[in-house]
């Protein structure tokens, strides 16, 4: 399966530790903000059955007996079902996870490209909810920023998922990592995921970081709320560390007429630029073609 170029991560300001570092987050699912995270319907039926169910004939349906055996059994399995239910997420909070964003039809011409909503930097869900109400920063990384990873696309969908205890008992449930309601389907999500021992620094027990290649960045791109000396800050320390050296910068700014983003690029000097509407614009970026979505200069 064809995979992006490119992943992208809002995070807010406060995570510029991330930059500084050179490591970031797997976070296990117990702390995601969706409640309902990986955790499936677990079913009391065993996988024996359910398989030998499925291979039967309507009419031979209508025929089973359920005998004093089947219903001993049924009681006993029921009864064991919460200490399931225990195990699967022991099991689970054992790994981390990282989301990322992404599609196959990234556009990496971001400033000319108005509107562009291929490009998750251009969601405005996403930086209200992940970027501090846009005003912190996305990072993209080239999609071997950690070595050796395998970055899978999530499916998005109406049903949960039903496991058995054999699949808990027999770690058959990695596929779970990797599935969610279509209500997040606007995330675009992909997701790494990594065992938390293995974590290169642990903090309180509970932060597992992993390190990235620095040089895997590509770009920084600042929410259009984000103050200048925040901006500033961010930009100074990629400059003085020589693994970012070839990491661009885009800046998000409002759209005068619609409910989107336009986004200048500007190389870290400070210099050559303009003000519209209070926002520092890039003169050599500006689109110069005259169609109704080109930026007011």
């Amino acid at each position: 399966m064809n995979k992006p170029l490119f992943f992208y991560k809002f995070i807010p300001f406060e995570r510029i530790d991330i930059l500084e570092s050179g490591m970031i987050r797997f976070t296990p699912a117990k702390d995601f903000n969706d409640p309902f995270e990986i955790h499936p319907t677990i079913t009391p039926y065993s996988l024996e059955w359910i398989e030998h169910i499925e291979n039967l004939s309507d009419e031979e349906r209508q025929t089973l007996e359920f005998n004093e055996s089947d219903s001993l059994y049924s009681y006993e399995r029921l009864e064991i079902l919460l200490d399931k239910k225990n195990l699967l997420n022991e099991k689970i909070n054992k790994i981390g996870i990282l989301s990322l964003s992404s599609n196959l039809n990234i556009n990496q011409l971001l400033t000319v490209s108005v509107p562009e909503k291929n490009d998750p930097r251009t969601n405005l869900i996403m930086w209200s909810h992940y970027a501090n109400s846009h005003k912190g920063f996305v990072i993209e990384f080239k999609k071997d920023f950690i070595e050796d990873i395998d970055i899978q696309k999530l499916e998005y969908s109406d049903e949960r998922d039903i496991i058995t205890y054999e699949d808990i008992d027999n770690n058959n449930f990695y596929n779970l990592f990797f599935k969610k309601s279509i209500e997040w389907s606007y995330e675009q999500e992909y997701r790494v995921i990594l065992k938390l021992d293995n974590a290169n620094k642990i903090i309180d027990n509970n932060i597992h970081l992993f390190k990235f290649d620095k040089a895997k960045v590509n770009s920084i791109t600042f929410g259009c709320n984000m103050s200048k000396d925040n901006k500033k800050e961010i930009m100074d320390l990629i400059k003085t560390d020589d693994d970012y050296k070839r990491v661009k910068f885009n800046h998000a700014y409002l759209n005068d007429d619609g409910y989107y983003l336009n986004f200048y690029h500007d190389d870290g000097k400070w210099t050559n630029r303009l003000e519209v509407d209070g926002k520092a614009i890039t003169m050599r970026t500006i689109p110069m073609q005259k169609d109704l979505h080109s930026p007011k200069c």
